[in-house]
């Protein structure tokens, strides 16, 4: 398990010590306020001249609070957001050590809702709720003594429906938690579900399923609404508390200066300590919303980092995999959707692995690219795990390409270079792009600085697929994993593939059904329900009427 990133570390131990100290100050300008406003109060009474120094204190204490609070709002911010921040960072780095297999296993917009919702629920509780907590710990007391030091008849007065109000928030700031987790997870199921299908609402249409789209996502949509209703209804009751408490503490102080024969001048100075109390409460009244807010995001948080990892390669790892083609070996290897694989890709080796759709054939290669682990056995590069290489190492040795191989938004120049050990020149990009039919693109979105969108939306899938294969011959790659690269390729361009694999001295490994590229490689291994049946040249597995020639026929396989 993966636990969130403390709270007091680093610089955040010097802006939380900052909040404390702003604390501080409010807690000393409440003290003069209310021994100034007493003071005030008091000239009055006995006449004569007008108390400048009262009153400018009171000016001083309030510019004070006013700058305080200021300034504490604005550390809070820093700190909420230096938080949310080393979470996002530990969230993403966490899943970037995950199988894709596992990875797949959950919603693209309940991911997100991770980094959106859960992180701003997050960040408001460190810097809205935390923050805010410390200030109400250290200013609430401080005012219960500065009324002690008015008078202590007074001070009880006011301590009672104090602690009163404080009691009756916190039996019902916990309810909160309940609302929250349910808008949490029907929010969360809405973007889940709208982020699975805005892409797709064209398409959707043509289907005739606007109807029942329009009626799920508005269900979707009353269910979220009545949670985010009820969760209102309880931030409203929180609220309510400070309001009703400061006609109760007034009353309370007004009624023991005249039991107790207070003059006026000490219950106008309690009275303007009660305010600020009462300000402080209205801050809690918020605090606990975002408490709430913050248990449910932080278990959400919590459950997406226990989610298990890939073996991370250890510090003392052995020496570096040789620049050269490396030998790839499947030792008694199991996963799901594979089975004893027994195998070996020697040094330099063009290796097409084919099969029927779900035989493997992907797992496979994610097995060799180290994202995916085997449940049993080993995969190897030149004798050593494929799990021990290093990042620097992967990237200088790997060059993986399959159907989800990403395209982020940016530069042409970045999407064709991602992967790549060293940038190449300019003009190195702009040849390898024309070389693999990009000229067209690199007119069309203004050079190498043009803009490539999301996914590769502003291509074809033919252009994105061209866009991939020069990826990966940029990155000069001592081994090639490719799965179905000649997908969306006219056959004109199929030869790009071949060019690929062909043009390079690297170990490869091809998922194809493509019988004139399989012919053109070294070997073919042919899977069958997670099995590697068949492995042999083109030459021993094509001829007649065996496994691999029948599977491309088309005919039912037999096993040997």
């Amino acid at each position: 398990m993966s636990a969130l990133p403390p709270i007091i570390e680093g610089r955040r131990r010097w802006q939380l010590a900052a909040l404390v100290a702003f604390a501080l100050g409010q807690a000393a300008a409440a003290g003069l306020v209310a021994f100034a406003t007493r003071d005030v109060f008091a000239s009055f009474r006995e006449g004569g001249d007008i108390p400048l120094v009262s009153l400018a204190a009171i000016v001083v204490a309030a510019v004070s609070i006013a700058a305080l609070r200021y300034s504490e709002r604005v550390v809070a911010e820093r700190l909420g957001q230096d938080y949310a921040a080393a979470l996002r960072l530990k969230i993403f780095l966490h899943l970037s050590r995950v199988s894709v297999r596992k990875l797949g296993e959950r919603r693209v917009g309940q991911l997100s809702m991770r980094f959106v919702g859960d992180l701003s629920a997050v960040r408001g509780w460190i810097s809205l709720g935390l923050a805010r907590l410390v200030s109400a710990a250290i200013v609430l007391p401080a005012t219960v003594l500065v009324l002690f030091l008015l008078n202590a008849d007074l001070a009880i007065a006011a301590a009672i429906p104090l602690v009163v109000g404080i009691g009756v928030m916190a039996m019902v700031g916990p309810r909160l938690s309940d609302t929250h987790r349910q808008l949490r997870t029907r929010r969360a199921k809405l973007a889940a579900d709208m982020t699975e299908r805005v892409v797709h609402a064209p398409e959707l249409r043509l289907l005739g399923r606007m109807q029942i789209e329009r009626r799920h996502l508005t269900s979707r949509t009353r269910s979220m609404m009545h949670s985010a209703i009820e969760r209102a209804r309880g931030i409203a009751l929180l609220r309510v508390v400070p309001d009703v408490l400061t006609g109760v503490a007034a009353a309370s102080v007004f009624f023991a200066a005249f039991v107790n024969g207070v003059s006026g001048a000490e219950a106008a100075g309690a009275l303007a300590a009660v305010a600020l109390a009462v300000q402080q409460l209205r801050d809690i009244a918020g605090v606990w919303d975002r408490n709430r807010a913050w248990v449910v995001a932080r278990d959400k948080c919590l459950n997406l980092l226990m989610t298990p990892t890939l073996p991370q390669p250890l510090l003392n790892a052995d020496d570096a995999v040789a620049d050269r083609p490396p030998v790839l070996r499947f030792m008694g290897v199991d996963a799901p959707g594979l089975q004893t694989i027994d195998a070996e890709a020697s040094a330099g080796r063009k290796i097409a692995v084919v099969g029927a759709n779900g035989a493997g054939k992907s797992t496979l290669l994610a097995l060799a690219a180290g994202l995916e682990h085997p449940t049993n056995g080993r995969v190897t590069l030149d004798g050593r795990d494929i799990f021990s290489l290093r990042a620097r190492e992967r990237r200088r040795l790997i060059a993986y390409l399959s159907g989800r191989s990403p395209i982020l938004a940016g530069s042409l120049r970045r999407a064709l270079t991602m992967g790549a050990p060293e940038r190449p020149s300019d003009a190195t990009i702009e040849a390898c792009a024309e070389a693999f039919g990009l000229g067209p693109v690199l007119d069309r979105v203004g050079g190498l600085d043009g803009v490539v969108a999301e996914a590769g939306r502003n291509l074809s899938s033919g252009e994105a697929r061209r866009l991939l294969l020069a990826r990966v011959a940029l990155s000069h790659p001592r081994l090639i994993l490719l799965d179905e690269p000649d997908d969306a390729l006219d056959p004109a361009a199929r030869s790009l593939v071949e060019d690929v694999v062909l043009g390079t001295d690297a170990t490869a490994l091809i998922i194809t059904h493509d019988l004139s590229l399989a012919r053109k490689l070294d070997e073919v291994w042919l899977l069958h329900a997670g099995t590697l049946i068949v492995k042999g040249t083109p030459d021993e597995v094509l001829s007649g009427d065996g496994p691999v020639a029948r599977h491309f026929s088309e005919k039912p396989i037999r096993e040997p």
